[in-house]
Order: structure tokens, then sequence, then C-alpha cells
């Protein structure tokens, strides 16, 4: 040992040096033999020796006492050189600090309102690592995939993510631009033709609309209807004995298809104005005047039901002209016709009055050029899908032609006429069903065509995207709102309690935040109708939302309708009923057998109609039943009380009212109210009733007895005590959907 101690030599050179403050040599020999670090070894030398790779290679050899490096080879570390060690980490070192310059943050591209999900895409991260970098925001709550962030919480995620939020260019947003499909110049006189006048006719209901439309088509339309009312726009195309082709637009009268008749005033030449002779000027009747005024539409007056005894036209001329309508025969320009529907009288009167009208007005159209029509109704049905009833107003609609409308688009792969009949080609003024549609569109867009596939799922893109947009910005306007009221309580808050001790401001926290049992209780007993609702065509949709738009009782009991869509019930819609315990109303479509078993099963009520007042009806049962009873209180006797008396019960003093019964009866099983000077003081349960020193049940009017109340502290000479009965009455909503 003292040979190793004393003797070190390097084979290319001593390497080894003194230094009084540095490591000695066990620690850097660390996992060396035992007997190295035994007392008197190694320990005790003041050499410093490297494990450290380095460059110059020099490796030890031991001499003294027999020992060689050979034999410990294995035990030994190789010992090199501070100075080849000090160039080796110094070559290390400088280009790893190089490289760190080299190294660029990642761009983000931002707009400047995101969602969580377009974020994390942007980004390349999860919506979990967005979430993490928004845990500290305390004006942030309930972040969700769809949860939209401004501007500054967006460049915080990417600093807090080592990013860098580069804005979106204002050039790549104006492409969007020019990828919508929009309408064509208005054409040269001289390429338009003579079209066919589309004619609508409007009034209020039941005044004979669509007999009217049967008589001169020479159908039965109106056998059909359910109710007897139109709840559809019906496009027809009538020839007249005359020759002259009339494409007529049939609207409903009932008050809840405003919507259907605005619709059709807006895509009509003439409108047919129809007042029944023996009702006159009606509520829809004046609705239907300012439509067309709305569509700046000449208007023909028919004046239906002249065959009735009762009829009198002349009281119905006088009715419109107070409302603005100048007849003929009072000085105006306004046409007007006596008819009768039913018999068929003044029906040639009223064709030429129309195609007067419209030679007038030279109604004309172009059929050359893409095509611009009208969707007027849409449906799904069973064999064919989404289906739509438009009205060509420009160029001609033939099979394979590309639409669009709206969100939706088309390859035209059959049209059908009113009658059912296969159409080859539809020229402008052309009613026509459209089969091919891939998403059903809505009643009133604007049809517009385009040239290939590929165009068509551009400008649906577009759409959908610009639609998208609007909707963030939307959400984004009440998330400011929101956020700016919470940032207000916070102030308001945190104002009221900075003079507390922390450990009180965070027991005001937990007082305002914490879930009460009563509010609990309060908002699941809080009364609410949850339905679904599917119809045959989207008009009829449209009428029945507009109408529940109405609705304003939500305070009595909550109406939320949790979907509504077109088309046959589905299992889905079950579904979604059973999930909220609602119920499904269906307006002329059908119930499969297999739906109709799932909901038996999930115990949800299909409710079906034909007629729409019929459904509010329904409605209104339903949301009347979901209300709380109303009690009423029933006073079946009175007594008053003349005197008090103390009674000793066990340790307590009870007090005792002498009373005298002045009407009905006082029973001991009724509970009791005790009324001073007309305000109700007690209501409970009789504990005693005695008439003289007997317990009784009951004691008659003009008796005398003693009454004890039970738990009430406080019974003065002059009070009242009535026994009565509850009355458990149900209420009814009170909710008028106008008609």
């Amino acid at each position: 040992m003292s040979a190793f101690r004393s003797t070190l030599v390097l084979r290319t050179g001593l390497c080894l040096r003194k230094a009084a403050a540095t490591r000695t040599l066990s620690t850097c020999f660390q996992g060396f033999p035992p007997w190295m670090k035994s007392e008197n070894s190694m320990e005790n030398s003041d050499v410093v020796l490297r494990k450290t790779p380095c460059s110059c290679n020099s490796s030890l050899r031991l001499l003294g006492s027999g020992y060689s490096l050979g034999s410990y080879r294995s035990h030994f570390p190789r010992i090199h050189c501070t100075r080849g060690y000090a160039k080796k980490a110094k070559a290390e070192r400088v280009p790893t600090r190089s490289a760190d310059k080299k190294v660029r943050k990642q761009q983000v591209s931002t707009k400047s309102h995101m969602t969580v999900r377009e974020l994390a895409q942007a980004m390349g991260k999860t919506e979990d690592h967005i979430y993490e970098c928004l845990l500290d925001r305390d004006d942030i709550d309930d972040l969700e995939s769809k949860t939209v962030l401004d501007t500054a919480t967006i460049r915080e995620v990417v600093k807090i993510s080592g990013m860098v939020a580069v804005p979106m260019k204002e050039h790549e947003e104006k492409k969007k631009e020019v990828k919508d499909a929009v309408r064509r110049p208005p054409p040269d006189p001289s390429v338009l033709v003579r079209r066919p006048p589309v004619v609508t006719i409007m009034g209020h209901v039941d005044h004979g609309k669509t007999t009217l439309l049967d008589s001169l088509r020479k159908s039965d339309i109106a056998a059909g209807e359910a109710g007897g009312i139109t709840q559809h726009i019906g496009a027809f195309s009538v020839e007249l004995p005359t020759g002259e082709r009339i494409t007529f637009l049939d609207t409903p009268g009932h008050a809840a298809f405003s919507a259907l008749r605005a619709r059709g005033a807006l895509v009509t030449d003439i409108v047919v104005l129809v007042v029944a002779a023996d009702d006159g000027v009606m509520e829809q009747t004046l609705e239907s005047i300012k439509h067309a005024k709305a569509a700046n539409v000449p208007i023909i007056v028919a004046i239906n039901k002249c065959d009735k005894k009762n009829a009198d036209p002349e009281v119905v001329m006088r009715e419109l002209l107070s409302h603005g309508m100048e007849l003929e025969d009072f000085g105006g320009d306004v046409q007007s016709v006596n008819v009768s529907a039913l018999k068929g009288e003044g029906l040639t009167e009223l064709a030429e009055a129309i195609v007067t009208q419209a030679e007038v007005m030279e109604v004309k159209g172009d059929n050359k050029g893409p095509v611009e029509a009208t969707v007027i109704e849409s449906r799904t049905d069973k064999g064919k899908g989404p289906v739509a009833t438009v009205v060509v107003q420009r160029g001609t609609l033939r099979r394979g032609c590309y639409l669009v409308a709206g969100t939706a688009w088309a390859k035209v792969r059959a049209m059908f006429g009113e009658t059912g009949q296969q159409v080859k080609e539809a020229p402008p003024s052309t009613p026509v069903e459209v089969i091919g549609w891939k998403d059903l569109p809505s009643s009133g867009d604007l049809i517009l065509e385009v040239e290939t596939e590929s165009r068509a799922h551009e400008v649906v893109g577009w759409r959908q995207e610009q639609k998208k947009e609007q909707k963030l910005a939307e959400d984004q306007v009440e998330i400011s709102r929101k956020m700016k009221e919470h940032d207000q309580h916070y102030q308001a808050v945190r104002e009221a309690t900075k003079d507390l001790r922390r450990w009180q401001q965070k027991k005001v926290k937990y007082e305002e935040f914490k879930p009460t049992p009563g509010s609990e209780k309060a908002k699941s007993t809080e009364p609410e109708l949850n339905i679904v609702i599917r119809g045959d065509v989207f008009g009829s949709i449209e009428a029945i939302m507009d109408t529940l738009a109405s609705y304003d009782c939500e305070e009595d009991c909550k109406l939320k309708v949790i979907h509504a869509d077109v088309g046959a019930i589905t299992e889905s819609d079950v579904e979604m009923a059973a999930a909220f315990d609602g119920l499904v109303y269906g307006f002329n479509t059908r119930v499969p057998k297999g739906v109709a078993k799932l909901a038996e099963q999930k115990n949800v009520p299909i409710k079906m109609h034909k007629i729409i007042y019929r459904l509010f009806e329904d409605l209104k049962e339903e949301l009347s039943a979901k209300l709380p009873t109303k009690e009423e209180l029933d006073i079946k006797g009175a007594a008053n009380v003349l005197q008090v008396f103390e009674v000793t019960v066990g340790k307590k003093k009870v007090p005792v009212a002498g009373c005298r019964v002045t009407q009905g009866e006082m029973d001991k099983r009724r509970d009791a109210l005790l009324v001073r000077n007309g305000e109700v003081i007690f209501r409970g349960p009789v504990s005693s009733l005695k008439h003289l020193k007997d317990d009784v049940w009951t004691v008659k009017q003009e008796m005398e007895c003693g009454i004890a109340l039970h738990k009430c502290p406080d019974i003065r000479h002059g009070d009242v005590i009535q026994s009565f009965e509850v009355n458990e009455l149900p209420q009814t909503i009170d909710w008028n959907p106008g008609f």
C-alpha cells in the first residue's frame, strides 16, 4: 500500500498534480477494491485523478510491492489528465451553445376568435393542453371544445406553450369572398320571352281559397285536407279554358302560417286576395294585404261565397276601402270580382282579370343560362329522400343540373309535376318537385345553378364557414357580456371583503358558492316540459316553431324544444325524449312500428296531429298538467274565542280557548286556522276538542266547547278559530298561441 501511495508512474508522462483544494483520490476512485479505501491508503493521498475519458489517451501503471496494473486492470478505470479533459469539455460545450441559438420557436396561425378545438389543432396539441394552460385563469369557467377564446387568451396560451402567435393575414380571409355563388346581373330585355304569371292566393282561413283553386283546375284538393284548412304552400300549373297557363300558389290562411304567406308573396307576380262575402275582412286578410304591399305586388280581390243568403259584397268593399284598398268600383285601380267557388260562378271573369293584369305587367322571363329558382316547400319522402318544391324564376331546369340552396346542394336526378308525372325540363314560372338533394333545403332559400359538383361543395363549404364565423361572433359577444358581469361581481365581492381576514374571506366565498339544499330542491322541482317535434314539411316545422316563440309563461312552466326536424319519427327522437323525460309530437307524419314499440318500452308518449290548432291545444294541456295544484281552503266551521284558560299538561301550561261555534261545525280531525283582526296567526292541527268535560269529535253550531291547538302559544279573547278542508285544484297555463 505504501508503495502505491508513494509511486505512480504514467506511461506517457506524469499526469497527476497536487492540488490542495480539489477532491481526494478516494472520491475519484469510487468502485475500487476495498483494500484501496482502508486507512493509511489512497485517502491520505493529495493527488487528483480523473475517471472521465480524455483525449490524451494516457493510462496508469503501478510499481512497487509486486503490484502491477495488469493484475488489477478490471478494478481501475482509465485515468486521464486534467489538461485533456478541459480541452474535451470545451470542445463539447461550444457546439451545444451554437445549436441552442439556431432553435426557432414554432409559429401558430391565429384568428381573432378561435374555439378550444381550433386552437389545439393549430398548435398541434391536445385540448387538455389548452385546459392546463388556462388553469390559473379565474375569469374562464366551464371550458369545452366549442368554447370561444378571445385574442388575448389565444396569445397567452401560445406564449405559455413556447410558441409564437402569428395573426392570419387579411388576404387569406379575403379569398373566401369569391367562393360563393351569386345571382346573374339583370338580363337584356331583348332576350326575354313570355312566361306564365305566378299568382298567389291569399286570405283568411276558411274563406274558400283552396275551393276556388279546385274550381279553376277541376280538382278536389280541399276535400282531402285535414280539418278543411290548408297547412302547406301548394304550387300548381293551371291551363285556363282560354289556353292561358297560370302558376298558382295556395298559401295557408291560418294564423300560425304567417311566414308561409310572406314567402308566397315574395315569389309571386300577382296576389289574389280571397274575402268571404258573409264574413268580411278578418285578421289574416289584413296580414295578407300587408305582405302583398311589402313585396310591391298588385292585388286582385275575389269576393267569395256570393251565393249565400247573408252575403253582402258591398260591405266587404267598404271594409277594404277603410284599410287602404281602393277598388275600381270606388274609383281606384284594384280589380275586384264577385265569385262563388263552390258553384263555379265568376271564375271566367277572375281568369280574365288575371290575364289582363299579366299583360299590363308584361310578365316575361329569361329561359337561357344558369337556373335561378326559389324553394317553396321541402320535405323528406320515404322513397325519394329529401324533396323540394321549387318555382323556376330564370333559366331552364333540367336533369343533371347542380344546384345550391343555402347550405344544401343537389344533382337533379328527377323532376315531377303537381300530378306526379316526370318532367324533362322546367322553364321559368314552372313549379316542380326536385329529387336529388344531399340535405334538406329550407323553405324560401334561393336556388342557384353551379357548373360542377366540386363547385357545389366549394360554395356550400364557404357558406357553412360563414355561418360558423357568424355564430362564433355572436357567441363571443355573449361571452364578453358574461365575463364582464363575472368581473364586476368579483370586484364587488373583493371590495366588500378587503377589510376581512383571510379565513373570513374564504368563508364568504364558500357561503356564496356552496349549493344549498333548499335551492337544489327548488331547482329540481321546477316544472318543465321537453318536447321533440317532427313534421311532414319544413313549412310546418317553421310555423310550429314561430308559434312556440310566443310562449310567455316560462315562470310557471319552462318549455324546451329538444329537437325539431322533417320526416318520420325515428328511434333517435324517442331516445332524446326519454333522456330528457319529455314527449314526441308528430304533425302530418308517421310512426314506424319499431319506433312505436321502443317508445312503449321507454314510456315515451308520442302524440300525432293533423290539424295545427289541435296540436297546440294538446300542448297547453300538457303544460297545465306540469303545474302544481292550487290549494283552496274550504271553511267548514268557525268559533269565537270567549275566554282563554291555561291547563297544566305534565310540566307545561297549555292555553285552551273557550269558544262558541258560530258557523257550521268544528271537527277535531280537520286542521284549524287562528284568525286575529282578519289575519291568519296560526295554522295547524287541533290537539283537543271538548264539550263540557267530554272529549268529542265534532261540535255543532251554537254549542260551546274547549279547543286546544297543537303548539299554538298565543290565543287571545276575540280571536276566531276556523275548521277547514284543503281542496287541490288543477291550474291552467295562461298562454294564448293566437288561435
